[in-house]
């Protein structure tokens, strides 16, 4: 049986923004069936999928049939010594026959230097729902580079199970900027009547979901500050609008004339 690892509600991360080092972390560009960027083990058929936690893609490793596959940034990120590191991402594993863990290596130029915090001890479990795993770590005496790892097992003496992943975060702990989600929803600003489109002021990009006031899923869209949902195909009424950055969700109502 699998064993469950860190997990946390939406509601208890308060980070608003963050400096993230992983290249195309939502997996929205993606170049001969990969997403680009990454390394992808030998063999592993990946599968770009639009089960997404946010955006329009997430990536999906299957999971061999004996030992592991990892996927990881192709280029490694500098660290220094002394300063904590967040390594954070979402994944869905809705399957029996993979399960998955976090597996971070902080390296020098020469290679992997051993066991660290950012190595998850435990095993996901099988769930519908997209989770969220976060852990922190200084690096290892000496190490100089990180490795954030995405790793898939086999489950139940089977594989080709896929796990999906979304929204992958490797940071200095001291580059975040910290809010709580009443300032997120004050920062937060669209027009709630509309017309032809829904204009945003954000803080950080985020995913914009809407939705019909009986709950029916309409569309979803990641948006810059700045940015604008266009409107016009939506049929006079109320609709609920979600804006998700991550860290924080708000819902309001708006109204289409």
């Amino acid at each position: 049986m699998k064993k469950i690892f860190t997990i946390l509600s939406v509601a208890a991360i308060a980070a608003v923004s963050a400096q993230n080092t992983v290249p195309n972390s939502s997996f929205e560009t993606w170049a001969d069936g990969k997403p680009t960027d990454w390394f992808i083990p030998t063999g592993a058929v990946m599968v770009q999928s639009t089960v997404a936690h946010s955006g329009t893609y997430s990536a999906g490793l299957p999971s061999p049939s004996t030992g592991n596959r990892t996927m990881s940034p192709t280029a490694d990120t500098p660290v220094s010594q002394g300063t904590t590191y967040v390594f954070s991402g979402w994944y869905l594993d809705n399957t029996s026959t993979a399960r998955f863990r976090y597996w971070n290596q902080f390296r020098t130029a020469s290679g992997d230097t051993g066991a660290n915090n950012m190595q998850a001890a435990d095993y996901s479990v099988d769930s519908p729902e997209w989770k969220f795993f976060t852990v922190e770590a200084q690096p290892n005496a000496g190490a100089t580079l990180a490795r954030p790892g995405l790793r898939v097992y086999p489950e139940n003496n089977t594989g080709d199970g896929v796990i999906l992943f979304d929204d992958i975060m490797f940071y200095a702990k001291g580059s975040m900027a910290v809010s709580d989600a009443t300032g997120f929803d004050k920062a937060v600003k669209f027009n709630t009547v509309v017309n032809d489109k829904i204009v945003f002021t954000l803080p950080v990009k985020s995913t914009v979901n809407i939705y019909s006031v009986d709950g029916k899923f309409i569309s979803s869209n990641r948006v810059e500050n700045g940015g604008s949902i266009n409107t016009q195909s939506l049929v006079k009424g109320a609709y609920i609008v979600t804006v998700d950055n991550g860290a924080n969700k708000i819902s309001r109502k708006v109204i289409k004339n």
